[in-house]
């Protein structure tokens, strides 16, 4: 049988890129300057490796650099190109950001109007042999949104800019945690493609597991664009379906159904059984086999084309059963409820092109060694990419993805309804075949914006988008990859006409929290489901003094202040600081502490949350950065673990022990304090639990022992007796709950009220196969002890990624001790780092300098 494969002809080489029209503020001599452009590629980072624009986010650069966005610019490539005798050759873009026309040969090929569709036209009749030359011309998006802005009339929206009105990353245009970076060029492949007969448009495999049999249904959908009218009966469509181990379980033939004499596109579906199967699971609940998926297009003894993916046999659904005075809300893989512990995700740098494998990597390791099972990718960002998905499903990580909308309304004339369903068919199909990706979702607060926001006097009955997520959007799901679970938005309870953030079902998001409270408040929630909810602190000091070159990186440096978007942040975290600890009254003292109430507050709702039956799920905002930034993440830009991520891996920890209030909205546990055991494992867990009640000073008062037996998936709260859990002081004592492995402590007063003594800290620094050992000692209680790599690297001068610590915020009771690793620091001078990590700014605790007014 003789093989024809497509083939495909990159356009990656030999790209420039010239203004065609400078906005009003470029710079003077911008129109007469070529610069050369990679492809894929962003236009901005093309002009800062040309030094044409300085780093955006050094400084206040990004403010300068508005203009990029609002020019004219032409891209232009020349290439050779020789016949290669097949039916069809096309021009594919898989992705043009956003508004561009495509002119080959100075023949017009076609327009583009949205980032995240690809678009396929026939160029035979443009091609010629020999040279050829491609242009593609950029409008400014600006330009075309405020054009449509005028046609179609405001649209409310949480930032100045017109990005509802076009299909462009929404935070492009700046958000509450990210620069206003908005760019063009081509940021995905380009190429010229050759096909004969029929290709494969796309392959969409849809596992139906049973609970009863030995074996797994697998039903492969494969679509077909045709380049001339075919005859079915010498079409043949085979699928081979190999196991882990690359021995083939199934294979099946089919036919595509009947073919009309005018079609271009056609569709088979292939039943196949595959025995002995070995489930995907989630991480911590089992293994992640995959499978692979060869599918073949054979014409007559040709084939024409071929798809090679991988895929994870699970079933999913999501459990909305009424429950009491609402319906569940919990995730079912295997027939398993999984209580979801995860991070949202935003674009990991304001140019996705500029993401490496290795940049990714590491974000998802990190996800998963902080103990989360889950990320969400937020619908102001752009779809998932083979890369993020396929380390998802080889990790276990499981994905929910919003289409792409975010906080806006959105108008529903004709074109964006088009380009809405373009970019959804496309992405449903293309994302289908990842076992990782378990719940669409339709955007993002958008339901929430028409009930809460005062959109409905400003839109005076105009749409909104609410025809996208109750009607388009589900109807591109159910009838593309109807395996998967639908939810409108996110935050959500059920239908348009119940307010999204009824507790009592579905999903809420919780910001009254950090926006107006202090962060005690938590406990006042009890929710099925948190699909969001954070606390910001400043990024690292390595990667701020990188993008803050100058000055103190406190709260009353103004380029400080220029990396915190969020509304009124500084203010809000002053407030968070206050509340609890004072103002810091030196800046690297500010820093930590800021950091230090980022994770008090993520453990607090985390640990609250997880030890209410009923909620079944918590994804905390935010996982990563995408600049320098005072947000809510727990991954700096930099690839820097900030405090939080180690407080939350604790809190998202398979077994949870944690001391709660005895009932809701007891912020302190005045009327009681409860032990709650969390097990998320596939197996028991036995437990003898010890809790004391003790002075500051360490003297003990009160002790209860208990002893344990959690089922699998399941929890258990114990109230503690009066005589254990009701302070005689609540300023001069904690409690401490101690099991093997585990501790929990709660103090009844924050810090500012307690009679806390000035921290006594021993400390003594070993080698140890190339590692650091900081060995400590505590003479007194002390709190929240943090060692900083980044500041021992800078110091050093290494590189601070390379240097890590296994630990950070420990709190030692009098005569405890422990041993903190730093890996990544050189070694030859053993006394210049006893000195550098025995002191600030590297090793911090509460109370460490007078330095709270």
């Amino acid at each position: 049988m003789s093989l024809t494969h497509r083939y495909r002809q990159a356009l990656h080489h030999g790209w420039h890129a010239r203004c065609v029209e400078p906005a009003a503020d470029a710079p003077a001599g911008i129109t007469h300057l070529t610069i050369p452009v990679t492809v894929p590629g962003h236009l901005h980072t093309d002009l800062l490796r040309a030094g044409v624009i300085s780093d955006p986010t050094v400084g206040d650069g990004e403010a300068a650099q508005a203009w990029v966005g609002r020019s004219r610019w032409e891209y232009i490539c020349t290439f050779d190109w020789a016949p290669t005798g097949m039916d069809r050759v096309d021009l594919v873009a898989e992705g043009l950001d956003t508004f561009a026309s495509v002119r080959l040969n100075d023949e017009l090929l076609g327009h583009t109007r949205d980032q995240h569709v690809v678009y396929r036209w026939d160029a035979a009749g443009a091609l010629r042999p020999g040279a050829n030359t491609l242009r593609v011309r950029f409008d400014s998006v600006f330009a075309v949104a405020d054009q449509a802005e005028r046609q179609i009339g405001p649209l409310p929206r949480p930032y100045p800019d017109p990005y509802p009105y076009v299909r462009k990353m929404a935070c492009n245009f700046g958000w509450d945690w990210g620069p206003r970076l908005a760019s063009v060029g081509p940021w995905r492949p380009i190429a010229v493609e050759s096909w004969s007969r029929v290709r494969i448009e796309a392959v969409r495999p849809q596992v139906l597991v049973s609970a009863a049999g030995p074996s797994v249904d697998l039903e492969v959908h494969v679509d077909l664009s045709l380049a001339a009218p075919v005859h079915p009966p010498e079409v043949r469509v085979t699928v081979q379906v190999l196991d882990p181990d690359g021995v083939c379980v199934a294979l099946a033939a089919s036919r595509p159904a009947t073919i009309p004499s005018e079609a271009r596109a056609t569709s088979a579906v292939l039943a196949l059984r595959i025995p002995d199967p070995r489930l995907w699971w989630p991480t911590g609940l089992g293994a992640q086999p995959l499978y692979g998926v060869d599918t073949s297009i054979i014409v007559g003894e040709t084939v024409v084309d071929t798809d090679r993916r991988r895929v994870g046999l699970r079933s999913v659904h999501i459990d909305q059963e009424p429950n009491g005075t609402g319906t569940r809300f919990a995730l079912i893989v295997n027939g398993r409820r999984v209580r979801v512990r995860g991070y949202n995700w935003i674009p990991d740098l304001p140019f996705p092109n500029e993401v490496t494998q290795d940049r990714l990597d590491e974000r998802l390791d990190q996800a998963v060694a902080g103990g989360a099972n889950l990320l969400r990718v937020w619908g102001g960002g752009h779809f998932a990419s083979e890369e993020f998905l396929g380390g998802c499903d080889e990790r276990g990580l499981l994905v929910w993805h919003d289409f792409l909308f975010a906080c806006a309304a959105y108008s529903e004339d004709a074109d964006t309804v088009t380009d809405v369903r373009a970019e959804a068919e496309q992405a449903v199909a293309r994302m289908s075949s990842h076992p990782s990706l378990v719940l669409w979702c339709g955007g993002n607060e958008c339901v929430w914006g028409w009930h809460d926001w005062g959109w409905r006097s400003r839109l005076a009955g105009r749409p909104w988008g609410a025809r996208y997520f109750t009607e388009i959007l589900p109807e591109v799901v159910r009838r593309l990859d109807p395996t998967r679970p639908y939810l409108p938005n996110s935050p959500w309870s059920g239908s348009l006409g119940r307010h999204p953030q009824d507790q009592e079902s579905g999903v809420v998001h919780i910001w009254t929290v950090w926006n107006e409270l202090d962060w005690t408040h938590y406990r006042d929630w009890n929710p099925r489901f948190v699909a969001e909810m954070g606390w910001c602190s400043p990024a690292n000091h390595a990667t701020l003094r990188r993008a803050i070159p100058e000055g103190d990186l406190g709260p009353d440096n103004p380029a400080v202040i220029h990396h915190m978007r969020a509304h009124n942040g500084m203010a809000k975290l002053a407030r968070g600081l206050a509340a609890h600890l004072g103002r810091p009254t030196d800046a690297d003292t500010w820093l930590y502490l800021a950091q230090l109430i980022q994770a008090r507050a993520m453990t607090a709702g985390v640990e609250w949350l997880r030890s209410r039956d009923r909620c079944t799920g918590v994804i905390l905002w935010q996982l990563n950065d995408c600049w320098p930034a005072l947000s809510w993440s727990a991954i700096d830009v930099g690839g820097l673990r900030k405090p939080v991520w180690y407080a939350v891996r604790r809190g998202f920890a398979d077994r949870l022990l944690t001391l709660q209030p005895a009932q809701l909205g007891d912020r302190w546990g005045h009327r009681g304090v409860a032990v709650h055991a969390v097990n998320d494992t596939l197996t028991p867990w036995d437990l003898e639990v010890t809790v004391r009640r003790l002075q500051i000073d360490g003297h003990e008062l009160a002790r209860e022992t208990l002893r344990l037996s959690v089922p699998p998936d399941a929890s258990l709260r114990v109230r503690l007796a009066p005589k254990t859990a009701r302070p005689r002081d609540r300023a001069g004592e904690l409690l401490v709950a101690d099991a093997p492995g585990h501790r929990s402590l709660w103090f009844f007063r924050p810090d500012r009220a307690l009679r806390l003594t000035r921290p006594r800290l021993d400390h003594a620094v070993t080698i140890q196969d190339g590692d650091v050992l900081v060995h400590l000692t505590a003479r007194s209680l002390v709190r929240d002890i943090a060692l900083f790599p980044d500041r021992a690297a800078s110091a050093l001068g290494v590189e601070a990624r390379g240097v890590m610590v296994d630990d950070m915020l420990l709190t030692l009771l009098p005569g405890e001790t422990a041993t903190l690793r730093l890996t990544g620091l050189p070694t030859t001078d053993l006394d210049r780092l006893r000195a550098l990590l025995t002191a600030p700014p590297v090793l911090r605790c509460v109370g460490d300098d007078r330095w709270c007014s």
